[in-house]
């Protein structure tokens, strides 16, 4: 008969180990969000559904810019900049920062996605224009810019 040993490993609630992958310093991150708050204005900005939804893969001008396709845009890899962030002297409050980043990245991928929604031409019937996402895809990102006022507001190390 065999045994099943079983061994945990009890953390602290608050540990780096949770940190992005080394090379990214607190100064750095602190610039990547500086560009990435700039990235969500701009794009707000010049925001064009029409255009974008009339071209083939036009929701890939939204998923660009912030960050989730291809490597160009400050949002490139946010989620890593934002936890070494958190860790660092930048931020006075870590729950409520970790829980608004939470809500920020969950606008983010919601933006993502139905930004990608907005090339596919999937299955029969009568289907959802382009621009329908596209208009629910910039719902989130105006979200975005409301949280990283919030973020900005709650640490203003972040800006300074």
């Amino acid at each position: 008969m065999a045994a099943a040993v079983v061994t945990a490993t009890i953390l602290p609630t608050h540990q780096k180990c949770y940190a992005a992958a080394g090379g990214i310093t607190a100064e750095s991150a602190r610039q990547q969000w500086r560009g990435s708050v700039a990235a969500i204005d701009e794009l707000l900005q010049n925001w064009k559904t029409d255009e974008w939804a009339a071209e083939v893969g036009g929701g890939d001008r939204v998923r660009e810019k912030i960050g989730t396709q291809g490597t160009a845009s400050p949002m490139y890899q946010l989620e890593k900049a934002l936890k070494v962030l958190r860790d660092s002297e930048f931020v006075a409050d870590f729950v409520e920062f970790q829980e608004t980043t939470d809500e920020f990245m969950g606008a983010l991928y919601r933006a993502d996605s139905l930004a990608s929604s907005s090339n596919n031409k999937t299955g029969s019937g009568k289907q959802t224009p382009p621009a329908v996402f596209l208009e629910q895809s910039k719902t989130e990102v105006v979200e975005m810019q409301r949280v990283a006022k919030k973020l900005n507001a709650m640490e203003p190390l972040l800006m300074h």
